[in-house]
């Protein structure tokens, strides 16, 4: 018995040696993280220094570049709005018919939300979020065949020339995370001192006021 055993396992382990080896467990490799349009713009070189793209695969990535891409058009928006505001431009017209409220008698910056008699009613809260959700899931909603940002329809427009369109698609990018900062940076300004930032910035005492600025607003 024991010589039939090490005949067995004599035949055993040369026919072992013919079997290929198990498949390495595959592992997701993304492919041109550093290329990507506007990656290294700014720096010089991928940054990443919390190495979030680390085994990041492809559709995480094109989900994180829209929404990127749509958090920088929000924010250009949203500055053009606040510095649009802080001027002291409004639209012509009545915002409330039912209470009386004019464009004219809301307040700039965050006290247009909530808090002050004038500030804009429940009801055009919900107007204003029930029009951004069908903008969001019809005109706007990302279709994940397609580059990120690629949204609109004939709203936005197109360029076909490859070195103009990567052009005007890096300086989206950059103005968006500018927009980013500089919003954040106003809305900050305003819950520290009541006021916007063109307003804060030409007041008088104000430490970063205009010299000799006697303009108020």
């Amino acid at each position: 018995m024991a010589r039939l055993s090490a005949v067995v396992l004599a035949l055993a382990a040369p026919a072992g040696a013919l079997v290929a080896p198990a498949a390495p467990k595959a592992t997701v490799k993304v492919q041109g993280v550093s290329d990507m349009i506007g990656g290294t713009i700014e720096t010089a070189g991928l940054w990443d220094p919390l190495r979030l793209s680390d085994g990041a695969s492809d559709e995480q990535l094109h989900r994180w570049r829209c929404v990127e891409l749509k958090h920088g058009r929000v924010a250009m928006a949203a500055t053009v709005g606040y510095l649009y505001n802080d001027l002291q431009l409004n639209f012509p017209g009545t915002l409330s018919p039912s209470i009386g409220l004019k464009f004219t008698d809301v307040p700039t910056g965050l006290a247009a939300t909530h808090g002050f008699p004038n500030s804009v009613p429940i009801a055009g809260w919900v107007q204003i979020i029930g029009f951004i959700g069908v903008l969001e899931t019809t005109t706007f909603k990302q279709d994940p065949a397609k580059e990120a940002g690629n949204v609109g329809g004939d709203l936005f427009r197109r360029y076909k020339d490859p070195a103009e369109r990567e052009t005007k698609l890096i300086s989206e990018l950059k103005n968006g995370r500018l927009a980013m900062m500089g919003i954040m940076g106003m809305l900050v300004t305003d819950q520290l001192t009541g006021m916007g930032p063109i307003s804060w910035l030409i007041k008088d005492g104000s430490p970063f006021g205009v010299v000799g600025s006697k303009l108020t607003f």
